[in-house]
């Protein structure tokens, strides 16, 4: 099986993991309120659906980068909540 991403799929997570650095770092030299804003922007970017209004139709370069870093946030957003579960117990 290959696990070869698409050009569009690796610009989309690399854009995906320095948009979340630059973003992490920002929140916490901001101090609590900048990381709350941080986690809820991080929530709310993590929602966007894959071509959810017409799954018939093929989604353009900029499109797929656009949800190749969706999806790697709500990847990286999923393993954090379960870290953080297993953390508790």
């Amino acid at each position: 099986m290959s696990t070869s991403l698409t050009p569009q799929e690796l610009e989309g997570k690399l854009n995906a993991h320095r948009e979340l650095m630059i973003d992490m770092l920002a929140a916490m030299i901001g101090g609590e309120t900048t990381i709350s804003e941080f986690l809820q922007r991080l929530r709310d970017d993590a929602t966007l659906k894959d071509n959810e209004e017409d799954p018939g139709v093929l989604p353009d370069g900029a499109l797929a980068i656009e949800n190749a870093a969706a999806r790697e946030l709500r990847s990286i957003l999923e393993a954090a909540r379960a870290r953080a579960a297993a953390d508790i117990r």
